[in-house]
């Protein structure tokens, strides 16, 4: 059996045989299977920012090169190979995040002075701005699955951005009462499987310890209906980028310890009260398929 074909096997293995994660391994991307006892990593690639297609087959992720530009580049599971997306614009864009169907990535874009919000194909073309500079910022956005709109936020509160054909966006705001403090840029949100709530962190200063190198964050839960916000992570835990998994009723989320300087990957249940449990070493930013492919030979 040649390396290649011998790669894509092993790869279609693991996607069938369990719920496969990607996230970011020091400095590469990296999967392992949930459906492992022991969870193990397997690096793929250089790179950031990964985000898995819905379908389990590919992982968008930032590319840097020498000169220090950052392009968004896809990796085929199956094929083992890696390749930029053709047709945007510029030479500075990041965190690729999937349309709830695969077929689009909109991503983080820099022209001229400012970010916008900005679309391409996943098989190269078709790049357009969604939400330009100056109109509004989108510090963190994600599909509502089986809609036309993205949940986003601008570091202050959160709005959704129907996306038509055209490529421009339309935007409403949720309810909010005021300012959602904590919010940062770049931010994962990640919306559950019925399209009715939305995972998110953002930091929460009044637990800064006198050892810390900023606030720790936490991974809060927003009904896209009313805008109501709970926290769902225990207090003296930094918890970041949180992943629903397939079914709605957990989700994986990376942590930092400060006085170690390692990061983790854990799993947890939505219900109150439950507990996070550890799953991967040295990981972070873990994205998982809202369902996995069905393979065959």
């Amino acid at each position: 059996m040649t390396r290649h074909l011998l790669f894509s096997f092993v790869a279609l293995i693991t996607a069938a045989s369990g719920q496969t994660v990607a996230f970011q391994s020091e400095t590469h991307i990296a999967v392992a299977n949930l459906a492992d006892a022991k969870p193990k990593a397997r690096k793929l690639v250089e790179g950031a920012d990964p985000s898995i297609s819905p379908d389990g087959t590919k992982i968008a992720y930032t590319k840097s090169d020498a000169e220090g530009n950052r392009r968004i580049a896809i990796y085929d599971l199956a094929t083992g190979k890696s390749n930029l997306v053709k047709g945007i614009e510029g030479q500075n864009e990041f965190g690729a995040i999937w349309s709830s169907d695969g077929k689009k990535l909109l991503f983080n874009h820099f022209a001229e002075s400012d970010w916008s919000l900005a679309s391409v194909s996943a098989t190269g073309g078709g790049f357009q701005i969604v939400i330009d500079k100056g109109v509004r910022q989108a510090a963190g956005f994600a599909q509502i699955p089986g809609t036309s709109d993205w949940l986003c936020h601008d570091l202050e509160g959160f709005y959704l951005a129907k996306v038509d054909d055209s490529g421009a966006a339309n935007l409403t705001d949720l309810p909010k009462d005021k300012p959602i403090e904590g919010l940062s840029m770049p931010a994962h949100l990640s919306i559950s499987p019925d399209g009715k709530t939305a995972l998110f962190d953002k930091s929460v200063d009044e637990e800064t310890k006198p050892d810390d190198e900023g606030p720790p964050s936490a991974v809060f839960q927003i009904e896209i209906a009313t805008g109501k916000i709970t926290r769902v992570t225990p207090k003296g835990l930094h918890a970041d980028g949180p992943s629903w998994l397939p079914g709605g009723k957990e989700f994986l989320f990376g942590s930092f310890d400060g006085k170690t300087q390692t990061e983790t990957v854990h799993r947890m249940a939505i219900e109150p009260g439950s507990k996070p449990v550890q799953v991967l070493k040295k990981a972070r930013n873990p994205s998982v398929a809202s369902s996995e492919p069905v393979l065959t030979k």
